[in-house]
């Protein structure tokens, strides 16, 4: 994470860092290729935000909250060295500040690509928001671990699977809203 975009003062104690990682059977180098498609990280997030991506550093989020409270930040890609990191913060005026980072890392035994995913933010209330994040689940470590797993499945098999058109017992009035 870059110094200029940690937190600091009142605003760190508040902050919630979350880290996730996944083993992926691909070289870094491809890896960091897709992840950086403008194609892909709207597919890999989208079980909790929209992504627009703006450009080829640039990114508008919107992340639906609980009692249906919109979020919406920019963020910008801060460092990039391709097979290795990938990290970005958010923009001024961001309604949840963040930082992230994703880093390639070689895996024991030649098995591909460890990929680590840490992401650090602000949540909106101070102490209290960071208590009704974690109460909430607002943005849990499972959701980090989705979309890893989602980001796997598109860098081995070329598709992100889903339910729908699979028969599960459920009505046909459901979707699934991963496919």
């Amino acid at each position: 994470m870059s110094k200029k975009a940690q937190p600091t003062g009142a605003h760190k104690a508040h902050e919630v860092m979350l880290r996730r990682w996944i083993t992926v059977g691909q070289p870094a180098d491809r890896l960091y290729a897709l992840w950086r498609d403008p194609a892909t990280l709207p597919q890999v997030m989208r079980h909790f935000a929209e992504i627009s991506v703006i450009n080829d550093t640039e990114a508008e989020w919107h992340v639906e909250g609980p009692l249906k409270k919109s979020y919406r930040w920019r963020s910008r890609i801060t460092d990039q060295q391709p097979g290795v990191v990938i990290a970005w913060e958010s923009l001024e005026g961001a309604d949840v500040p963040n930082e992230g980072m994703l880093q390639f890392r070689p895996a024991p035994g030649e098995w591909g690509t460890e990929l680590t995913l840490t992401l650090r933010f602000n949540p909106p209330g101070g102490a209290l928001g960071k208590k009704v994040t974690a109460f909430l689940d607002l943005f849990p470590k499972e959701q980090l671990s989705k979309a890893l797993h989602r980001f796997k499945s598109l860098a081995e098999t070329g598709e992100i699977p889903g339910l729908d058109g699979q028969p599960a017992g459920r009505h046909d009035s459901r979707k699934d809203e991963e496919a």
